[in-house]
């Protein structure tokens, strides 16, 4: 069942791979795409790295992303990890879960392991997950989407899902924790999930294509609120909040809807206001940057550590 839905999938895809997006092709030249080799691996990236994608250039000033993204570094220490540990709880527990993912660009890993750090040190109580470099719930067949922009998150909170996890905490590996995260955990219990709000609307990063896959119009998407996809909890329980990761996974499988000029957040705001939750946004200033704390601070977000090292 699984291999005849990962044909579905790709089929659909392939579609348009001539014109849009011929890296989807290059899926069907892998041995396993649930558990593929490190030589997969780095033909999966020697293609992301070369192969001129037309779909991509809808990304504007951000379609440098996709095209520099990496899956797996360039020297023999750069391969592929990942880890978890139980923080101030059983390994058995399954009730709040902090999931983190880097590429190997730029200073992303430091900075995950900056985070992963900060997260067992502190009085959080649950588990944490990390993976540096390859992809997140390739049990599942999400390494087909290692060519969608941010897809990475969404893959790693479906991994989360199907290791039986209640609620689900991403956090960019930019962020650091300001506020206990136990306290943000029970805001998601009682809320049904967390994010933060923008100081723009969607409009202005969106292209009518990806628009036509949420059947909205440009016009219609200057009057929708952007979040931060940065950091996003969920609890997994909740009915009227958990299909937000059914319908993000879904909108990343699309051909054309993450690829606007902010990608899944775009895509997760548009989900958001559509399901009515768009009132439980958090405020904008309660996400800050190094030495600009606020009384309402809870994350902040140190953009220049992990963007230090050009890629």
């Amino acid at each position: 069942m699984k291999y005849y839905l990962f044909l579905s999938f790709l089929f659909f895809r392939l579609l348009l791979s001539s014109t849009l997006d011929p890296i989807i092709d290059e899926y069907q030249n892998i041995s396993s795409i649930y558990a593929p080799t490190v030589e997969d691996l780095l033909y999966l990236q020697s293609k992301l790295s070369t192969t001129y994608r037309p779909i991509v250039d809808r990304m504007l000033d951000t379609a440098f992303i996709p095209k520099k993204f990496k899956i797996i570094g360039t020297s023999q220490h750069e391969k592929p990890e990942a880890g978890w540990k139980a923080v101030n709880c059983s390994s058995a527990e399954h009730e709040n879960c902090i999931v983190l993912y880097s590429s190997f660009n730029r200073n992303y890993p430091r900075g995950l392991k900056r985070l992963f750090h900060k997260i067992v040190n502190s009085t959080f109580r649950g588990h944490v997950y990390y993976r540096i470099g390859g992809w997140p719930n390739m049990e599942e067949g999400d390494l087909v989407l290692a060519g969608v922009p941010f897809a990475f998150k969404v893959s790693s909170i479906r991994e989360m899902k199907r290791l039986g996890y209640k609620r689900v905490l991403w956090l960019d590996a930019s962020i650091l924790p300001y506020a206990d995260l136990n306290m943000i955990f029970n805001l998601i219990k009682d809320r049904g999930y967390f994010v933060q709000s923008n100081s723009h609307d969607v409009g202005i990063y969106m292209n009518s294509d990806s628009c036509n896959y949420f059947n909205i119009t440009m016009e219609e998407a200057r009057h929708i609120w952007s979040c931060s996809a940065a950091i996003f909890g969920i609890d997994l329980t909740n009915p009227t909040t958990a299909p937000i990761i059914d319908a993000w996974y879904n909108a990343a499988k699309d051909p054309y809807a993450f690829f606007s000029a902010r990608s899944d957040q775009n895509a997760l705001s548009i989900i958001i206001h559509q399901m009515g939750l768009a009132h439980l946004m958090w405020p904008a200033d309660t996400l800050g940057e190094p030495g600009h704390v606020k009384r309402q601070t809870l994350f902040l977000m140190d953009r220049r550590f992990v963007k230090n090292i050009e890629d």
